[in-house]
């Protein structure tokens, strides 16, 4: 009788022959650990930095969502004017208002998402210049 030996009897966490998961040996595997002493050493001054940077990123964000989106009022129209542009580069949907008898482009929800820091002072900007917010 010949025996395929060369196929692996497992794959995929399943035996070939009866179809069932293969033993909790092989599922449950130990932590991942580097080859050498130095190499871990390296993964875990690695995996420091990347978790530093991390809380680095959410401070900031915590500290950035306190103050207002826009400094002065210079800024606030000079932002508006940028996400107007922005806007009128993407492709919109369009909706038809009956009571101005004009066509309003509807602001895409990604939009939205993306800047959505500043959607609190540019959703009426945004509707004095022929958009809608849905």
């Amino acid at each position: 009788m010949k025996r395929n030996r060369h196929i692996k009897p497992h794959h995929n966490g399943k035996n070939r022959r009866t179809g069932r998961k293969s033993s909790a040996r092989r599922n449950n595997k130990g932590p991942a650990k580097a080859n050498s002493e130095r190499a871990e050493e390296i993964r875990m001054k690695w995996i420091a930095a990347k978790q530093e940077e991390q809380q680095r990123k959410a401070s900031e964000k915590a500290g950035s969502a306190a103050g207002p989106c826009c400094a002065s009022e210079a800024v606030l129209n000079a932002t508006n004017l940028r996400l107007l542009r922005e806007l009128q580069s993407t492709v919109c949907d369009r909706v038809w208002n009956d009571l101005l008898g004009r066509w309003e482009g509807v602001i895409p929800r990604a939009f939205v998402r993306k800047n959505a820091v500043h959607m609190h002072h540019f959703r009426e900007f945004a509707r004095e210049n022929g958009y809608r917010n849905r």
